[in-house]
């Protein structure tokens, strides 16, 4: 039977398994969470690129788990939401969604994180054009359905090739031109109910590009067929440079105070003494910061 129908892109089914990936990243309902409504990538130590319609909660109430890891696994590093930047074009009054990507800034960095190049707009039109190949990860549905949406998600992350696609079906021409990139979908390389937000990467010389958050699709949806021309569209950062300028000058300004290591700690409350003088009077003065009284100079 032939669809038509939009429905949010959401996990991949098919692929490999893409555990230990140090980029994918699930977004939880709570720090011991087992299961992940929606992927995301984490593109520096604080950031967390997805699709904006998966902010649906307070930043607060997302927490990130640690990449390419078991979701089951409670015990590996989860980091909670501090803020969320959203694009102002971002709209769900419609499907599919109008720039639908967004940022998650979070209260402290993962360790050993590295900070990923973002694909220019101009690159994500020549790939487009070329149908060039792209890796796609994230959490999500293993199994096949009659119809969407499908069953529980994965716990463990998935990866795929897929290419992009130079044609743009009629169900997405309601969005506006260069917000979007779109990759091709099929049974075999799909994606599915649960995930939404999944990132697409390219390999360029050796480096990892991220390109955008997955958005929407219109057709599969983990089901048996796809009698038309199937995709899915993505979110991309390079359509909103301003917001993703603002929220790496919100990572790098709002870290928190760094804890004093014990030596710093002992060198803080050493007390000291120094030597005022007022004409011919001395006095001295002993304290973790000495400062002399009013009317006194410090003797040099």
């Amino acid at each position: 039977m032939v669809t038509t129908s939009v429905t949010p892109a959401n996990a991949i089914y098919g692929g490999t398994s893409a555990a230990g990936n140090p980029i994918v990243v699930g977004l939880l309902v709570s720090q011991n969470a087992t299961s992940a409504g929606c992927s995301g990538a984490l593109v520096a130590p604080r950031v967390v690129m997805t699709a904006s319609h998966c902010l649906t909660r307070p930043a607060e109430g997302i927490w990130i788990s640690a990449p390419g890891t078991d979701l089951r696994d409670i015990t590996t590093l989860r980091i909670q939401g501090d803020k969320y930047f959203i694009p102002t074009t971002f709209s769900m009054t419609s499907f599919p969604y109008q720039n639908d990507f967004g940022i998650i800034v979070l209260k402290s960095a993962f360790p050993n994180a590295q900070t990923l190049e973002i694909a220019k707009l101009e690159e994500v039109k020549k790939w487009m054009s070329e149908e060039s190949s792209i890796t796609h990860l994230g959490y999500g549905c293993t199994q096949l359905v009659d119809s969407p949406p499908c069953g529980a998600t994965s716990p463990t992350p998935n990866q795929l090739t897929t290419v992009f696609s130079k044609e743009i079906p009629a169900q997405f021409s309601a969005l506006i031109p260069g917000t979007f990139s779109v990759t091709k979908i099929s049974v075999d390389k799909t994606i599915c109910g649960g995930d939404s937000g999944s990132p697409i990467l390219k390999e360029v010389s050796g480096k990892t590009i991220y390109v955008g958050s997955q958005s929407s699709s219109n057709g599969a949806g983990c089901t048996k067929s796809c009698n038309i021309v199937c995709v899915a569209t993505q979110g991309l950062p390079s359509a909103n440079i301003e917001l993703v300028d603002a929220a790496f000058k919100y990572a790098s300004s709002s870290l928190p105070a760094p804890t004093p290591t014990p030596e710093q700690s002992l060198a803080a409350s050493k007390k000291t003494t120094i030597t005022c003088l007022k004409g011919k009077l001395t006095k001295k003065v002993t304290a973790v910061k000495p400062k002399c009284p009013t009317g006194y100079k410090v003797k040099k």
